[in-house]
């Protein structure tokens, strides 16, 4: 009970951070060479960046399937889109794209919000997808050699404690 308050009252930002948390552990401990995992996460990033409407979890396993990538680490990257990211990732999609095709991304962004994601197909959807494309483009990427990275840096310490136990130091 930190701060005196069960774990179910705690702030929202709090709950996501320790969500995030595990997530980030359960991606480290999985048991398989760290580009695999790597490129599993990169996958799901992408499916999660991605508009898929709640298939990008399916998506990104039938794509590691055939990119011969971790499907655990696929499944678990995609989920970088939730609830509570969602709307950062969908408002810097529309203001990137009303950037690049010189709208004023204010106008797009209130159709979006006004008629929905899903009902502003045309042009304002067009936008939108510049921008996600773009946004996805950076972030696959960039989760690739971030979670590449992590493994890494986590298996070289978990050995270097290992030898330390066999050794007698600790």
């Amino acid at each position: 009970m930190p701060n005196g308050r069960p774990y179910s009252k705690r702030h929202p930002f709090e709950r996501f951070k320790r969500w995030l948390k595990l997530l980030y552990y359960r991606i480290l401990r999985i048991d398989d060479p760290p580009e695999r995992i790597a490129r599993g996460a990169a996958i799901g990033v992408l499916m999660g960046v991605l508009p898929t409407f709640g298939i990008g979890g399916f998506l990104s396993i039938g794509l590691a399937f055939l990119l011969k990538a971790n499907k655990a680490a696929a499944l678990l990257g995609s989920f970088i889109v939730n609830p509570l990211t969602s709307p950062f990732f969908w408002t810097l999609s529309a203001v990137i794209g009303s950037f690049i095709m010189r709208e004023d991304s204010s106008t797009i962004l209130s159709r979006i919000k006004q008629d929905g994601i899903l009902a502003s197909a045309g042009w304002v959807w067009f936008v939108y997808m510049v921008g996600n494309v773009i946004v996805s483009a950076v972030c696959t990427p960039f989760s690739y050699y971030m979670v590449k990275a992590a493994i890494i840096r986590h298996r070289k310490k978990k050995e270097e404690k290992r030898l330390k136990r066999q050794n007698g130091g600790g």
